[in-house]
């Protein structure tokens, strides 16, 4: 009478894609009674006749199984159950630059328009690619600059993608009215005297 292998499965860890499961791992058949050359073999149905090709890096969620032989043809055949989430994958369009003191804001659809969220992914916003420091107004941006968002799925995949908000300086014109003159004398508006103190980014022309 020879002994039969008696399989004890344990499912493997749920991963998010594109990360993959290996069925091969000692951990997924620990506990299990093996006689002395056993092989194991991995399978697509209960039955052991499509063979599992990739059983090391299986990277669809599903039902495998796999079967324990000895040299005598003995057997146990069990189930094992591989879960790969969904990863969610941003698709960032930068907001339009605005001119100070209008505000940017990175909440709105149309930022992450294109992008892939598997049901119950939440967004996020950072002030850093490790999302360790979270911005605190992602509804009004100020400042120009490179932020975060990161997409967190109910299964905690997530991507985070950077995100360029451009807030331009706006001119400040602070006007001196020019000294009355007698005609036929004439007044020049262009002097610099008629907007000294004005704050006047690079670039700006009156």
């Amino acid at each position: 009478v020879n002994p039969t292998p008696v399989l004890s499965i344990t499912n493997p860890a749920a991963v998010c894609f594109p990360l993959t499961v290996n069925l091969t791992a000692a951990v997924v058949t620990e506990g299990s009674t093996l006689p002395t050359g056993t092989t194991l073999s991995y399978w697509l149905n209960a039955d052991a006749t499509q063979e599992l090709n990739n059983p090391a890096a299986i990277a669809t969620s599903g039902t495998y199984y796999i079967k324990a032989i000895t040299e005598e043809g003995c057997f146990d055949i069990e189930e094992v159950v591989v879960t790969i989430n969904p990863t969610p994958v941003l698709s960032i369009t930068d907001p339009e630059a605005v001119c100070a003191p209008l505000t940017v804001d990175l909440t709105a659809a149309s930022v992450t328009t294109g992008s892939s969220l598997p049901v119950g992914t939440t967004l996020s916003y950072w002030l850093d690619a490790d999302a360790t420091e979270e911005l605190l107004n992602p509804a009004a941006v100020a400042i120009s600059g490179t932020y975060y968002i990161k997409a967190t799925s109910a299964a905690d995949c997530y991507d985070i993608e950077a995100v360029v908000v451009t807030v331009n300086p706006t001119p400040v014109l602070s006007i001196t009215n020019p000294a009355a003159v007698c005609f036929p004398l004439t007044v020049n508006l262009t002097a610099a005297a008629v907007t000294e103190g004005s704050t006047l980014p690079t670039g700006t022309t009156l």
